[in-house]
């Protein structure tokens, strides 16, 4: 697959600039060959900045759109890319990158019936493009349009019979149906196509890990790591595989690595917290723990067992505030009032002591002890992220390999800065104020800042209304789209308020980018 840089080069020796005359031609040309190398290395805020000025020039290209999408998308902001997509198409019908772009920005959004309509317009008009075909079959997947995904898989190994594609696909068809006989057949198949496919391999090494077969899979994560050794998951699976089997050395090593490369990765810090925990690392596995409830303060299996190790290091009130919050949230858990208990006799609250274990022995009565609490973690279990059962606190989670995130093929890579940016509404600087005075614009200044007032005094609807003129009457006001997409994102209005912020950040409000990347339903990456 080639880099983005080598696409972005080829698209620019291979489109030529038409339409373009005289003294704003020279000009022209040298805004877009100034944005078009910003946009090749990475400083997409700047090449925005440009492609606006060509846009502004001459608005009837349709180059300037396509690569300003390009920019956004890689900000993350796929509205706007989709918008500018949408442009391009309207000035020119008949370029496919412009709909395989889209289609991607769609995927991004969890939109795969638009994704679906745009690569099977850019598949009829490059039926040789290999990465349109896969992605537009896992599109099909995604849709549960098994049917048709299969239909494309067989067309891909038809038309590239040495290549894996087509029976990785139809292996993640298989899996979708629960087949996981026929999915590890395709996958082989695959195997002997490409016995070096990535894709295959791991896939391969995720069945095996399902059937058990803790060493086999161990020896294919081995290969897929060889070929790839960034893949996070390969290695929280291959961790996985040698808890299984004892290696917790090992298993240790590869959560440490999967965590330097992912280092908000949940499961990797949750199992390492257990493993940890086992060999008595106890303040390494509360580091872990705390991560956790830092990204998800509501998952009472990490709160209980920070709670039980802040006991194990002597911090009991520190325990007692976390069984408390599991307790609170889960009252029939009995064994969370007996760690209390012995927590508070520790610190000399023999009396809430004595209540919790009043409060157990009651309900063991009621339940005509029925109920038995958990004592050591069960050997080879694992759970589910998503299985909530407190007695399975000890447990490792298992991630699900038949659920496999669809790898899609594309020359886009998004990369951008997750700085933390504050979601506050936002005034211009005395140069904007001094150029709408100097332009005879003060109502248009009065208008804003009657609104910004609206917005402080809580009058949310009145602000919206009133930045809604300010745009009417110039629709170049960077800040009051900045601002009525903050206020919308205050009412829940994300539909209305991607737009707005996408608006901003193309005005030159580069932190609404970092805004719409934390707000717009974007797919994991």
């Amino acid at each position: 697959m080639h880099t983005f840089r080598r696409f972005i080069l080829s698209i620019v020796l291979t489109l030529p600039l038409w339409g373009l005359g005289g003294y704003a031609q020279i000009n022209t040309d040298r805004m877009m060959n100034i944005a078009r190398n910003a946009l090749a290395y990475d400083d997409y805020v700047l090449s925005i900045s440009y492609f606006n000025l060509v846009i502004n020039y001459k608005p009837h290209l349709y180059e300037p759109y396509f690569y300003r999408g390009v920019a956004k998308f890689y900000l993350d902001d796929y509205s706007g890319a989709i918008l500018d997509c949408t442009e391009t198409i309207r000035r020119n019908p008949y370029f496919p990158n412009s709909y395989e772009l889209r289609g991607l920005s769609y995927i991004n959004l969890n939109r795969f019936p638009e994704a679906i309509s745009d690569y099977e317009t850019a598949v009829e008009m490059m039926p040789d493009n290999r990465s349109l075909w896969h992605n537009l079959a896992l599109c099909h997947l995604e849709n549960d349009s098994l049917e048709r995904a299969d239909s494309i898989a067989n067309i891909i190994i038809r038309k590239w019979a040495k290549q894996a594609d087509g029976y990785n696909i139809k292996a993640q068809i298989f899996l979708q149906k629960k087949d996981t006989v026929a999915a590890e057949a395709a996958i082989d198949k695959a195997i002997e196509v490409d016995k070096h496919n990535l894709s295959a391999i791991t896939a391969k090494a995720n069945i095996l890990m399902s059937h058990e077969q803790y060493a086999d899979a161990i020896k294919q994560f081995d290969e897929s790591l060889r070929l790839n050794p960034k893949q996070a998951n390969s290695l929280i699976n291959r961790a996985l595989c040698h808890y299984h089997l004892d290696h917790y050395r090992d298993a240790m090593a590869d959560y440490d690595r999967a965590l330097e490369l992912e280092p908000k990765n949940f499961v990797g810090h949750y199992n390492r917290g257990l493993l940890r925990a086992n060999v008595g690392e106890d303040n390494l596995a509360i580091e872990d723990f705390n991560f956790i409830l830092s990204i998800d303060p509501d998952d009472m299996m990490a709160t209980f067992n920070r709670a039980t190790l802040l006991e194990n290091i002597g911090d009991y009130r520190g325990a007692i505030r976390d069984y408390t919050t599991v307790i609170n949230e889960y009252p029939k858990f009995l064994y969370g009032y007996e760690r209390r208990a012995a927590a508070r006799r520790m610190i000399g609250d023999n009396a809430g002591a004595n209540r919790d274990e009043e409060h157990v022995l009651k309900e063991q009565i009621a339940h005509r002890y029925g109920y038995t609490t958990p004592t050591s973690r069960q050997k080879n279990k694992t759970r589910k992220k998503s299985q909530i059962n407190l007695d399975d606190y000890q447990q490792l989670v298992e991630e699900d390999t038949r659920e496999q995130e669809p790898e899609y093929e594309s020359e886009y890579r998004g990369r951008v800065q997750n700085q933390e940016q504050e979601a506050k509404l936002m005034l211009p600087n005395e140069n904007t104020y001094n150029i709408f005075r100097q332009a005879g614009m003060t109502d248009l200044i009065d208008t804003f800042e009657h609104a910004f007032q609206e917005a402080q005094a809580g009058n949310i609807n009145d602000a919206i209304a009133g930045f809604t003129r300010v745009i009417e009457q110039n629709d170049h006001f960077a800040e009051a789209y900045f601002n009525r997409g903050i206020l919308h994102l205050l009412l829940d209005d994300t539909p209305h308020a991607i737009p707005d912020l996408s608006k901003a950040g193309e005005l030159g409000i580069y932190q609404a980018y970092n805004i719409i990347k934390k707000n717009q339903n974007i797919k994991n990456k």
